[in-house]
């Protein structure tokens, strides 16, 4: 066969391009939200009267903005994680990382969401629960946002050198 017929030899990140850019997309989703909240939402919300929070899927519910993202943002990193497992050529570490950053992560979403929503939909709560709250609320954010940035940077550095490999 001619070798100009012949296909030519496709970089590992080249074939996960669009795959990658989906997941990084969704981590700077995810993390502008979590921004949001830390800089908008939680200083709202200590001037609010306890039991402000709207239930968990009414209008303005963070759920309704958070829980589509982060399924899609999960599914879509594992299954980055399957397809670079089933390719000899590909180096798995990064991908792998950031898959279980993100499930660290969202773990911690669904502790800190149980652990602190209750508090903000009480309207019988005092006020320094829900103080104490917002407080935990920003701390297990700051975590979030840390892991959500070690994801990004963990995919990028993988994106970076698989390239950089023939």
């Amino acid at each position: 066969m001619d070798s100009m017929h012949q296909p030519a030899a496709i970089a590992p990140t080249a074939r996960y391009r669009l795959h990658a850019s989906a997941i990084l997309v969704l981590i700077a989703w995810w993390g502008f939200g979590n921004l949001y909240e830390a800089i908008v939402v939680m200083p709202w919300m200590w001037r609010l009267p306890p039991g402000s929070l709207p239930g968990e899927f009414e209008p303005g519910s963070p759920v309704l903005y958070f829980l589509p993202a982060g399924l899609a943002l999960l599914a879509l990193a594992w299954t980055l994680v399957i397809r670079v497992r089933r390719d000899p050529g590909s180096s798995r570490r990064g991908v792998q990382s950031t898959a279980v950053l993100i499930t660290i992560a969202a773990a911690g979403t669904g502790i800190l969401v149980h652990a602190v929503n209750p508090t903000f939909r009480d309207p019988a709560a005092a006020l320094s629960d829900v103080r104490t709250a917002i407080v935990l609320w920003e701390i297990g954010n700051a975590v979030r946002l840390a892991l959500a940035a070690a994801a990004a940077i963990s995919l990028l550095r993988w994106r970076v050198s698989s390239a950089e490999c023939p």
